[in-house]
């Protein structure tokens, strides 16, 4: 029986633009279609590290690093961590990404909030919470979240 294909397995053909480098097309379509030229505050592909190496037991663990597709921030300060995928499913998103946006919300008090592209729009929807939320369509990466964000970390 074959094995069936993972989003993993599937990488997507790299794509530079502006001298950003981006791991899909669609990658790449976000950018053009609501970050270049809008005026917005963005990172492509920030760093940020969930876990620090440690020791124990005379063996050395690596860190554990999260880098999302892009951090946004208005010209309010709301910032947004957008991670790009082909679907709210299990195919688009696997378990190991999920711990991850928990981590890094813990970490940072801002969401990661998955991005689906649609031509013309994109879908959102943040993932792993206790009371179940909406996909929302969106037009434009800076709009006012309908949830309340800590402020435990500025870039």
């Amino acid at each position: 029986m074959a094995n069936k294909p993972t989003a993993q397995s599937h990488f997507g053909k790299k794509i530079v633009i502006d001298s950003y480098k981006f791991d899909s097309q669609k990658e790449a379509q976000f950018y053009t279609d609501y970050l270049r030229g809008k005026g917005l505050d963005f990172e492509v592909h920030p760093r940020f590290v969930l876990q620090e190496s440690f020791e124990r037991a005379g063996l050395k663990f690596r860190q554990l690093v999260y880098t999302p597709d892009f951090l946004v921030r208005d010209d309010q300060g709301i910032q947004h961590i957008f991670d790009i995928k082909n679907g709210f499913n299990a195919y688009g998103i696997d378990t190991a990404a999920q711990l991850r946006f928990k981590l890094l919300t813990l970490k940072t008090g801002v969401p990661v909030e998955v991005v689906v592209m649609r031509k013309g729009y994109f879908w959102s929807k943040i993932m792993g919470t206790t009371k179940p939320t909406e996909q929302k369509k969106r037009f434009r990466a800076n709009y006012k979240p309908e949830f309340e964000r800590e402020s435990l970390w500025l870039v």
